[in-house]
């Protein structure tokens, strides 16, 4: 049975317009004289055209390098505009950093080939009108078509993309699966054990609290993510409004060697709107991971690569989290911007106060107490 072929993403279907709006582009600029330019050239009774055998050979050797420069430029410009779109979602609205994703390589190889290429343009020059004629071929419409479409088709029928070996080196020198290992990690060693019975836990807190204020107990894990990773000892530090209003009973597990180690979660609270609210309240301790590995130069991760990692992070543990459903409803992910935290106008607790509003009113909690 044949497999159907792969349904075009968003970039792909642009960029296939834009190579079908190219050559119609090329078709009516170009003028048709093609036929006039090959029959002058090769019934030339130039000899100097071609000059010795040397060159005849790097004309080829030019044109194909030359092809395949411009053919990449014109592939990366429409990537360039693809991941435009994602500029504040993924490039935290900074257009330098777009432009380094698009059209930066981490290798200065591709470089190499400039000097090469000033080279026999040189040798060609010297020894002949090679230079001229290459200057004229690359004119042509048919070259142009040519550099289009190859480049073009190839990107859509994904001849360029790497192979799993490949991809494999890739990731591990530029660190890509970081982000997704954490996740995972931060799920299997973390959250799969203290979700089960975590409501039956706040249950049997709450019966300490003060019942003569009006209170909202949410059995809910909120987890916060702030975009610089950076996740201080203490959570009153960040927010004086939020007060440690004691912890949960605790349970041992026995993990790795460790017998009877101890988990337990800590209460806050803060009031608002006349009512004290007390939910339970912690940092995604990995991406304090993220936060360390980027201040060392032995991780070598960059500030651009981190804010990439911690988006990789929050991507795949909130797919986890919505795929299995005693997580669903009991931990959320609050990702926020720390930068714009501590003045005054937004805070952590009213950052919670509105998800738990939220969650409310879409009844992502199962119950409060």
């Amino acid at each position: 049975m044949f497999r159907t072929f792969p349904k075009l993403s968003l970039s792909d279907r642009a960029m296939a317009l834009g190579t079908i709006g190219i050559l119609s582009m090329f078709s009516v600029t170009c003028k048709s004289t093609d036929n006039n330019f090959w029959k002058s050239t090769f019934t030339s009774n130039n000899v100097n055209l071609f000059g010795d055998e040397l060159s005849y050979n790097l004309i080829f050797v030019t044109l194909g390098i030359i092809d395949i420069w411009v053919g990449e430029m014109i592939k990366r410009v429409f990537v360039f505009c693809g991941e435009f779109r994602f500029i504040n979602s993924r490039y935290d609205g900074r257009i330098s950093f777009v432009v380094q994703q698009s059209f930066c390589t981490k290798s200065n190889i591709p470089f190499l080939t400039l000097p090469i290429l000033v080279a026999m343009l040189t040798y060609m020059n010297l020894h002949g009108d090679g230079m001229l004629l290459v200057w004229m071929i690359l004119q042509t419409k048919w070259n142009c078509i040519i550099i289009v479409t190859i480049s073009m088709i190839a990107h859509l029928l994904r001849l360029t993309d790497p192979t799993k070996s490949e991809m494999s080196r890739v990731m591990e020198e530029q660190k890509l699966n970081v982000g997704h290992g954490l996740a995972w990690s931060y799920y299997f060693g973390y959250l799969r054990l203290i979700i089960p019975g975590l409501q039956s836990r706040m249950d049997s807190w709450k019966k300490g609290i003060d019942t003569t204020r009006k209170s909202v107990v949410v059995p809910k894990l909120y987890i916060l993510i702030p975009k610089s990773c950076y996740c201080p000892p203490s959570i009153t530090a960040a927010d004086p409004q939020l007060k440690v209003a004691g912890v949960t009973p605790s349970f041992v597990a026995n993990r790795a060697g460790n017998q009877r180690r101890e988990y337990k979660n800590t209460v806050y609270c803060f009031e608002a709107d006349k009512t004290d609210f007390y939910c339970l309240v912690e940092y995604a301790t990995p991406i304090l991971s993220l936060y360390e590995m980027s201040n060392s130069e032995e991780a070598g991760l960059s500030s651009f690569d981190r804010l990439q990692q911690m988006r990789t992070f929050v991507a795949t543990l909130q797919e986890i989290i919505n795929s299995n459903p005693e997580t669903k409803d009991n931990c959320s992910l609050l990702v926020y911007d720390d930068k714009k935290f501590g003045d005054g106008e937004q805070s952590i607790s009213m950052l919670i106060k509105d998800r738990i509003e939220k969650d409310l009113s879409d009844k992502a909690v199962t119950k409060t107490f």
